[in-house]
């Protein structure tokens, strides 16, 4: 929805059934790419209710392309039974971040309740990220013996030391403490009403005027211009 100066996204279910899909996932990537053309739109905000990202969520959707044995933990290379559903998932919402990381409007990400590794590093792209208070990051990956994806390591290494990033990468859970002291979060805030909370704070930046904006950002993305490289290496390591 459109709220003045602000366009809002809402991620409210079924977040893997539509990031593998191929149709709905363009149709997303040409509405921000749309609102990049509209001057009347200074910030775009992402959020995503409390169940959305959660591990439940996560621990279906890998379970249900990867063989069986292999969720048990008996090999270190995981088998896929549905081997194209798994690349569809990385491709669509590496895709999503790429035309994220090149937005002329300011970006914001609301961070509500846990937050599996794929979103986690989705969330990154954005230019200031607001969590709950009880917000909670999973490093799901680890327990089915993939990689981190959705560029967690890419923006974890931007912003991080290199032993920093890999050593919250292999841990089972980052709470938002933690990550508000790290620089990964800009603030933590009340879980009540906690979108109103966000569209205040973006209001706060959206009376800078529009060619101050897009120049600054245009700027401030320049070192994201790697962010290709990396998804292309991943895609190259994967065979995807």
């Amino acid at each position: 929805e459109i709220q003045e100066e602000l366009a809002l996204l809402t991620i409210k279910e079924r977040v893997f059934e539509f990031i593998t899909d191929v149709n709905l996932s363009n149709e997303l990537i040409d509405f921000i790419r749309q609102i990049d053309y509209n001057n009347d739109i200074k910030a775009l905000i992402f959020l995503n209710n409390r169940e959305s990202f959660s591990e439940e969520n996560y621990d279906r959707f890998i379970k249900g392309i990867i063989e069986k044995d292999e969720s048990a933990g008996k090999s270190e290379i995981p088998k896929y039974s549905h081997k194209n559903t798994r690349f569809r998932e990385i491709n669509m919402l590496n895709a999503i971040i790429k035309t994220i990381a090149g937005l002329q409007k300011l970006v914001i990400s609301g961070l509500n309740g846990t937050i599996v590794t794929p979103f986690f590093g989705a969330s990154l792209v954005a230019d200031f990220r607001y969590a709950s208070e009880d917000a909670v990051f999973a490093m799901s990956h680890n327990k089915y013996g993939l990689h981190p994806s959705g560029g967690l390591l890419f923006f974890l290494s931007s912003y991080l030391h290199h032993s920093k990033a890999l050593e919250i990468q292999m841990r089972d859970k980052l709470d938002v403490k933690t990550a508000y002291d790290l620089g990964l979060i800009s603030k933590i805030l009340p879980a009540d009403n906690f979108p109103g909370q966000i569209i205040r704070e973006a209001r706060e930046f959206t009376g800078i005027k529009y060619g101050s904006l897009r120049d600054t950002k245009r700027l401030t993305n320049f070192y994201r211009q790697s962010l290709t490289k990396y998804f292309d290496y991943e895609a190259e390591m994967l065979n995807l």
